[in-house]
């Protein structure tokens, strides 16, 4: 599949890269490292990335493009395979879409669909497709594709890490990947964020089964001067590593009054769960968007009755 990846490259003079709303770093790494690959070692390209801003823009921004550069132009989409997911619904407009995913839900995208859910993260993939098809790679490219690496995997601790993780992180860092430079942009925190994390530590509370979650209203996000993804996403492992918490969830208010859920696990799968409330995503970290309180009540009840089942079968 890598050499169809790149011959569609190859049959385009323009690409555009989108990746989905809300952006984690796998899919601005891959944004990022995708075009450097693609400027790397295919002269006369030209390479657009678009998307919705972010927190975690530190690897650059993206670009203003008009409807006409689709004309002819090859739409990639990193990390999410569900239209409803993708940032910038002008992917449409391309002569040819590609698809390029290693999450758990069905295509619904009309395009070449690569997805390949072994990869702990779209990063990993990308740079496991450099590496296999020889692809030159400068330290841009590589610190790109390593800030998702990182943060897909978890610093190496979730469960979809695997062999080819740590050959890939080798490779990157022996192409230039500026570690200190990803750990510094992600992990060095402004102090009421610091106050937020002790927040979370304090207030969250606890399912019959012992799921960790917390509900987080919109006064949560005043109070400490925050956005959204930064109390949903960026928060929701301050319950993780608990003993005896197999599971973790955070609810948070969005602006406009839907409710964000992300599940998270150490060992049982839960992406199920996700998938029923119209999400989806990796076994152990998943998530999804609904409509109100009353259904995160739901959420919890089915994760409750996931580890009951678990514990019956052993």
């Amino acid at each position: 599949m890598y050499k169809t990846i790149l011959q569609m490259i190859v049959d385009h003079d323009t690409i555009v890269i989108h990746r989905h709303k809300n952006p984690d770093l796998d899919a601005l790494g891959a944004q990022h490292g995708l075009k450097g690959l693609i400027e790397n070692n295919f002269k006369n390209k030209t390479v657009y990335m678009v998307g919705d801003d972010s927190e975690l823009n530190f690897l650059g921004p993206m670009d203003n493009v008009e409807d006409a550069v689709y004309e002819n132009a090859l739409a990639i989409i990193v990390d999410v395979a569900v239209s409803a997911l993708v940032s910038d619904s002008r992917y449409t407009l391309a002569k040819q879409v590609l698809v390029i995913d290693h999450h758990r839900n069905a295509a619904d995208i009309n395009a070449t669909v690569y997805s390949e859910p072994s990869h702990v993260a779209v990063c990993q993939l990308l740079s496991d497709m450099a590496m296999h098809q020889q692809l030159s790679v400068d330290a841009k490219t590589a610190t790109a594709l390593f800030s998702g690496l990182i943060t897909d995997s978890g610093r190496f601790k979730y469960a979809a890490t695997n062999g080819k993780t740590f050959d890939v992180a080798s490779f990157l860092l022996k192409h230039g990947a500026d570690m200190h430079f990803v750990y510094d942009n992600l992990y060095t925190e402004q102090l009421h964020v610091k106050k937020l994390k002790g927040y979370f530590i304090d207030q969250f509370a606890l399912t019959d089964k012992n799921v960790a979650y917390m509900k987080n209203t919109p006064d949560v996000k005043s109070r400490f001067k925050v956005s959204t993804f930064t109390v949903s996403r960026g928060m929701v492992n301050q319950m993780a590593d608990i003993e005896g918490v197999p599971i973790w969830v955070n609810f948070t208010e969005d602006d406009e009054g839907f409710i964000q859920c992300e599940l998270r696990s150490r060992k049982i799968p839960v992406v199920e769960v996700a998938k029923k409330y119209g999400g989806g995503g990796h076994l152990h970290a998943c998530g999804c968007t609904v409509q109100n309180w009353e259904m995160t009540n739901q959420i919890l009840a089915d994760l409750d009755a996931l580890i009951e089942r678990n514990e019956a079968n052993g």
